[in-house]
């Protein structure tokens, strides 16, 4: 067998079905939740329904244009919309190789491959019908034609095309993807020597974004603004914000106490021992993409939150690499190289869990409502914003209806009503009222459903269901 084959062809292969199939096996067991439904609700309606949301969504257009498609030849099932997902993130891993490969070593490639395919980070995204799967796939190809371009002598249009293409398709999956176009641009400012062979690029590429983002461009602005008046997250607590985030990258905790070991120890020897590296560039490349938004995005959140595992998925395509770099340069003699490297890969592989879950049992919630209701039952769920999650798998043919008015009359026939308060509700001469609170004091504090069910009725049961779910009972005094 060809080696040079092997390596370039067959190892990456190898790589991307393992991917698939660690990432494949349990892919519709966690339910759809979080802002999935909403993804779907919308992805399956027509253009001209989508394009009125993306008038005002928080997200760029380019998932929910690629979901409406899939979903009209595959249907809306659980395992159908995350397929998508799944293939973007097995696909992710040919490309952190190919970057460890051709401006490291084969040491490298391999080693953050193991570490990328066996992240539970990834495999949690790989799971999920949301944009975050389809921007580390493209931040990965853009990083890769990137450094292509800056270690050629010649510009090759081929690379400039995959380049400027993956850069627009990112901006357009997700704002977050506007950091690493800031990484590629400031590294090329801020370092005379390629700024002298570069400064034409670097017109040629604020000119081809800014021209591309045209359209766009003002609602980036729009959502700029509002979230400097504040997020719907909390400002990290701390500096322990910062290791949770590791450890969250490192599937365990015992995992993240030795890659951070790890890492500290790499970064100290890469600069104090970096005129004998020979990949340099690449080295330096990888260091600002991950420490530098890291940072960043930490400190800039006690103003305005935005230190989100899901967020930084455009920083976590870079912690394999950087792991791997890492590791790869502790240790120099030859026969004890890879002691480190396999040690954390080892870890990492233990401490895989491809059926983690996403904490949102909405599909047993709302099969214990089921359960519990009956003709002369009341069903409240509470927040609204919940509504899609509960109807998605309370009436999967109301789900894909877009006529929102005739979804809440078949509802109210039906007793089952969402809100954000009993105010207006004709509640009380109910018998029995079910309560379904989706954490609704979270978006609509102190709007005292429970708190007034409780005084006006007697609560007969309550049910706790995986994480955020309670289920009230109540019967008239």
């Amino acid at each position: 067998m060809n080696h040079t084959n092997y390596t370039r062809y067959y190892l990456p292969f190898f790589f991307i079905l393992l991917g698939f199939v660690l990432k494949g096996l349990f892919l519709g067991s966690n339910s759809l939740g979080g802002d999935e439904p909403f993804s779907v609700y919308h992805s399956q309606q027509s253009l001209d329904s989508l394009f009125g949301i993306f008038q005002k969504e928080n997200n760029p257009p380019l998932h929910f244009l690629l979901l409406h498609y899939w979903i009209n030849f595959f249907g809306v099932s659980e395992v159908s919309v995350r397929i998508p997902s799944l293939i973007f993130s097995s696909f992710t891993v040919l490309f952190v190789y190919r970057i460890g490969l051709k401006f490291f070593n084969l040491r490298v490639a391999v080693i953050a491959s193991i570490i990328f395919t066996f992240s539970t980070y990834q495999v949690l995204y790989a799971h999920e019908a949301r944009a975050y799967a389809l921007m580390g796939f493209l931040v990965s190809v853009s990083m890769f034609y990137y450094l292509e371009i800056i270690h050629s002598k010649t510009r090759i249009k081929w690379q400039l095309f995959w380049f400027f293409l993956a850069n627009i398709l990112l901006i357009y999956t997700h704002f977050f993807g506007f950091f690493i176009l800031f990484i590629q641009f400031f590294f090329i400012l801020f370092q005379r020597k390629l700024l002298k062979e570069f400064y034409r690029f670097l017109f040629l590429f604020v000119v081809v974004m800014l021209l591309a983002y045209s359209p766009y461009l003002w609602l980036i602005l729009d959502r700029f603004s509002s979230s400097a008046r504040g997020t719907w997250l909390a400002p990290p607590t701390g500096i322990n914000a910062l290791y949770e985030m590791l450890r969250a990258f490192s599937n365990a905790p015992v995992t993240a106490v030795f890659t951070i070991t790890a890492l500290i120890l790499g970064f100290i020897l890469l600069i104090a021992k970096r005129k004998q590296n020979t990949n340099r560039l690449a080295t330096s490349l990888v260091l600002c993409w991950f420490y530098i938004p890291f940072i960043f995005i930490f400190m800039i959140s006690f103003w305005i939150p935005t230190f989100l595992d899901r967020y930084l998925m455009f920083i976590e395509i870079g912690f394999p690499l950087l792991v791997a770099v890492s590791t790869d340069f502790i240790i120099q003699k030859p026969k004890l190289r890879l002691l480190i490297p396999c040690f954390i890969c080892l870890l990492f592989m233990v401490t895989i869990k491809p059926n983690k879950t996403n904490k949102r049992e909405v599909r047993e919630t709302v099969q214990l409502v089921k359960q519990l209701e009956n003709d002369s039952t009341l069903v409240l769920v509470a927040p609204v914003h919940f509504s899609l999650n509960f109807i998605y798998y309370y009436d999967r043919n109301l789900f894909k209806s877009s006529d929102t008015e005739f979804v809440k009359k078949k509802l109210s026939e039906r007793q089952l009503f969402c809100i954000n308060s009993l105010e207006g509700m004709d509640y009380k001469s109910a018998k029995r009222i079910i309560l379904v609170d989706a954490a609704s004091n979270f978006s609509s504090p102190n709007n005292n459903i429970l708190n007034t069910l409780n005084a006006e009725f007697n609560q007969t049961n309550k049910h706790h269901v995986e994480e955020i779910f309670d289920i009230y009972e109540f019967r008239q005094k």
